[in-house]
């Protein structure tokens, strides 16, 4: 899934004075990172008017690449260049910062996040301070990617932190490796540029979120950067310069414009930014360049590090306080006070340590760095401890804090397909312990949801059964998920294993079907192979659907004293499945299976309640919680009978 450029994460900040050609000062490159930041913080605090802000990471990524390569080109070609020194300035430029902004983010969470959330804090403050938070984000996007879970996390723009902390580790021993050939660098840098844009291309289609936050589909835009510090143009002037100059930030500007959520990113369209920061760093030395590197914008440019830092954590914490929707006046408001903030930060932590007043040595700064490092993941772990509970620093009011422990209600756990039936723990054996299994639960999470309800129904019959699950494996034999290659050999196995065991008398297959509706014809040949094992099929459709994190929005709705949202309306819910089911629907009459409609439990006719007794009856937007599924008696009854 695409993620939401509505709430994508701000870039980081290029981490090295702004120098050009023979260690001159470019005051319009701090300009064009006053221009960078401008975008993506107006766009973050939900300015309408610029729908492709987060374009500046763009942006910044090519001048950290230019800027990198020029001046370690430079101090290599000097016999200058030191790997030991360049790593201290990356520490001195990145890390006071960072941990500043690591250490706030987690007391202020403290006391305002759900545990839910401060369990993900928890995560992502470890991540960022080993440079990972990229990696951890990629993973958790996957799998819930959505405005109320990943966005409301103070620290997720350090994903872009990490992707330059991981080019800054390699990068520099691909110079050195090219020390003796300087002419053939800029053939590499192409080489490897062109490798890495053809994967985003291709990412940005197929896997959009790994394209989107890992190095591999980023690093081209970095080497652009640096291609450009190795074959840099002829010096431009006058019209010329004022013409570069000036097409590069309308290309800028008109990506940031027009761009929105549905542009897929990094691929060719990001080109356009890109190749915008490439004329404004290349074709400096006019009039408009003077005009970028006037004393306001080079100022904003100079603390955009820190600005980068602070914005995104103040209005997520504002949002999570006060709600999603902050009126103008807020958003201003806060926008004034986080570049007070960034420039507060910039004079008091960013250049002290850039000047060597802080820790001047380097192995104090090492040792500070290690310290740094190791609080940092301290705190990591007294957020998860809070989190899990275990630590009294934050109390919920009871009723807040049972519908906010919902998003915790839920099975956990893969069942492979079965090897026997006796000995196997819960939930992949469910129901009476004296009896043999009968019933075989086949599906995903999907179908994981409803073991306690098939526990509870197995138990009153004294039966038993078994369950095969796979996470996102709907049992559709033949079906090839290219992210999850064990799918197709687990379903194949799974209908073995029902072929070869005549005790299994009755199939339930579980999904979250409507998913599925151009694979739906695959659901025949599965029928058909558990017709000819001769064995009883049911295929369970799916709960009705919420368009929120059913825990979360109702313990913020009672934290803050306001209505709970409304529940979907059973039309809506029926409505959003109408297709899968028509189709489920029609295989099954073909093979006489039964379908289950957990809908005739859970909705009333008019809505489908998500909540009962203070208990969110959702982990999140559809899966039921075991409580949920404890509350629902009698549903599976038929597969125990004759």
């Amino acid at each position: 899934m695409l993620p939401d450029r509505g709430s994508r994460p701000a870039p980081v900040a290029p981490h090295r004075p702004t120098e050009g050609r023979g260690g001159a000062y470019r005051p319009d490159i701090d300009g064009l990172r006053a221009v960078a930041v401008t975008v993506v913080v107006l766009f973050h605090y939900g300015f309408a008017a610029l729908p492709g802000g987060f374009v500046g990471v763009d942006v910044f990524f090519v001048i950290s690449g230019f800027l990198i390569t020029a001046i370690t080109r430079d101090e290599i070609a000097r016999g200058r260049f030191s790997l030991a020194a360049f790593y201290e300035r990356r520490i001195r430029r990145i890390v006071p910062a960072l941990v500043a902004v690591l250490l706030a983010c987690g007391l202020a969470s403290l006391f305002v996040f759900l545990p839910e959330d401060l369990r993900l804090l928890a995560k992502s403050t470890m991540a960022a301070a080993v440079f990972g938070s990229n990696l951890l984000f990629s993973r958790l996007a996957a799998d819930y990617f959505d405005a109320d879970n990943l966005t409301l996390q103070p620290l997720l723009h350090t994903w872009s932190l990490a992707v330059e902390g991981q080019f800054y580790l390699l990068f520099p021993l691909v110079l050195l490796a090219l020390k003796r050939r300087p002419r053939a660098a800029a053939a590499v840098l192409a080489g490897l540029a062109a490798l890495s844009f053809a994967w985003g291309t291709w990412g940005a289609i197929h896997r959009p979120v790994p394209a989107f936050y890992l190095l591999p589909g980023r690093a081209w835009e970095l080497l652009l950067g640096g291609l450009l510090a190795c074959r840099p143009p002829p010096p431009l002037r006058g019209l010329a310069s004022d013409a570069a100059v000036a097409a590069g930030l309308g290309a800028i500007a008109l990506s940031a414009l027009v761009y929105d959520a549905a542009t897929p990113f990094p691929g060719p369209p990001a080109l356009v930014p890109c190749l915008g920061a490439l004329l404004v760093i290349g074709g400096g030395g006019g009039r408009v360049s003077a005009l970028l590197g006037a004393a306001a914008p080079a100022w904003l440019g100079r603390i955009s590090y820190s600005l980068y830092l602070w914005h995104w954590p103040v209005i997520v914490l504002a949002r999570y306080v006060r709600g999603p929707d902050l009126p103008l006046a807020t958003r201003v408001a806060l926008l004034a006070a986080t570049v007070a903030l960034a420039g507060l930060s910039y004079a008091a932590v960013e250049r002290p340590f850039i000047a060597r007043r802080t820790l001047p040595s380097r192995r104090g700064l090492l040792a500070g760095f290690a310290l740094a490092t190791a609080a940092s993941l301290g705190l990591g772990q007294v957020l998860d401890l809070t989190g899990r509970g275990l630590l009294p620093l934050t109390q919920l009011p009871a009723a807040v804090a049972t519908l906010a422990d919902g998003h915790f209600d839920r099975l956990e756990g893969e069942c492979p397909v079965p090897a026997g039936g006796d000995a196997l723990p819960y939930p992949c054996r469910f129901g009476s312990a004296a009896a043999r299994p009968t019933v075989l639960l086949w599906g995903n999470s999907y179908a994981r949801m409803w073991v306690p309800a098939l526990a509870q129904d197995a138990e009153a019959h004294g039966a038993a059964g078994l369950a095969a699950i796979m996470s996102k494996c709907p049992p559709l034999l033949g079906l090839e998920i290219p992210a999850l290659p064990g799918c197709a050999p687990f379903n194949a196995a799974a209908a073995a294993f029902v072929a070869a065991h005549p005790t299994i008398r009755t199939v339930v297959l579980g999904a979250d079907w409507f998913l599925y509706d151009a694979d739906l014809g695959r659901l025949d040949a599965t029928l058909a192979a558990l017709g000819a094992a001769g064995v009883r099929s049911f295929v369970l459709l799916a709960p009705p659907q919420s368009d929120y994190p059913v825990p979360r929005r109702l313990a913020m709705a009672a934290l803050r004293g306001e209505p709970s949202p409304p529940p979907p309306s059973e039309a809506h819910a029926r409505a959003a499945q109408r297709v899968s089911t028509e189709l489920i629907a029609a295989v099954a009459a073909r093979h006489g299976a039964t379908l289950i409609d957990p809908m005739t439990r859970l909705c009333d006719g008019l809505t489908c309640p998500v909540e009962r007794d203070g208990h969110p009856l959702f982990y999140d937007a559809g899966h039921l919680t075991v409580f949920a599924a404890r509350a629902i008696h009698g549903l599976f009854d038929p597969l125990f009978g004759p």
